[in-house]
């Protein structure tokens, strides 16, 4: 029996965005804060509002872990470069903290809004578990 040979592939791609531009880059808080904003402030009336809602979150989400990370590789690759070190220590010091006050007000919106109890249980549980976890230990 003759085995397949693999061969690496590195085509690696981002998903499209529909939330957050693609052209978006996070310099400062004034330039986030608004995605945030529009969460909190979404009215929710439907199912299919709540689920497109979901998504949105995820990929802002997706978009700071993101920049966060490579602010870390970038600083942790270059130790000499004090630009980078700063730019790590601007999104800890300035934009992280800023960050978890949303997260839990968006994590309430959800577990408060009657149509989460319309969400297929089975799809989401584990997802629903974990944000009332979060709001637990954000207290």
């Amino acid at each position: 029996m003759k085995s397949e040979k693999m061969t690496p592939n590195a085509d690696i791609r981002k998903l499209e965005r529909h939330f957050v531009p693609n052209n978006f880059v996070l310099t400062d808080w004034a330039g986030l804060e608004p995605f945030f904003k529009d969460l909190a402030d979404r009215p929710l009336n439907t199912r299919a509002d709540l689920e497109q809602w979901m998504k949105d979150i995820s990929e802002l989400e997706a978009v700071v872990s993101e920049d966060a990370c490579w602010r870390q590789i970038r600083m942790t690759c270059d130790t000499t470069d004090k630009a980078l070190e700063d730019a790590f220590t601007y999104f800890c010091m300035e934009i992280q903290p800023r960050l978890q006050p949303y997260g839990d007000l968006l994590n309430r919106k959800l577990i408060d809004s009657p149509l989460s109890k319309e969400l297929d249980d089975e799809k989401y549980y584990t997802y629903l578990r974990n944000v009332r976890k979060s709001i637990d230990l954000f207290r």
